[in-house]
């Protein structure tokens, strides 16, 4: 059982009245759990956000090849990626490359 709300005498010892050590235990690595995954979705999730504004702005700034480098390698490295962003990467690497062709 892994919570334990009533109170045990064990050898003659009285544990606490509302939970017991490992009980305390098991919601700290619980809470642990928990943060540490939104802790890893959110520095994902800006960090992908800052590769892609990074993109935008190559691609504004007509630097075409780095642009179509940096959508290319946000596609391979990026754990966070929104169908969205990954649209419009995929676009612009069709754009540029049918203007690099010409």
């Amino acid at each position: 059982m892994l919570i334990s709300f009533l109170k045990k005498d064990e050898d003659g010892k009285s544990q606490s009245k509302f939970m017991g050590k490992g009980d305390i235990i098991f919601l700290l690595v619980l809470a642990l759990l928990i943060g540490g995954g939104w802790y890893l979705f959110k520095t994902s999730k800006e960090e992908t956000h800052e590769h892609y504004a990074k993109c935008d702005a190559l691609y504004l700034a007509d630097n075409l090849i780095e642009a179509k480098e940096c959508y290319e390698d946000g596609a391979l490295k990026l754990n966070y990626r929104i169908d969205s962003l990954d649209s419009i990467g995929y676009l612009r690497i069709g754009i540029i490359d049918s203007v690099l062709s010409e």
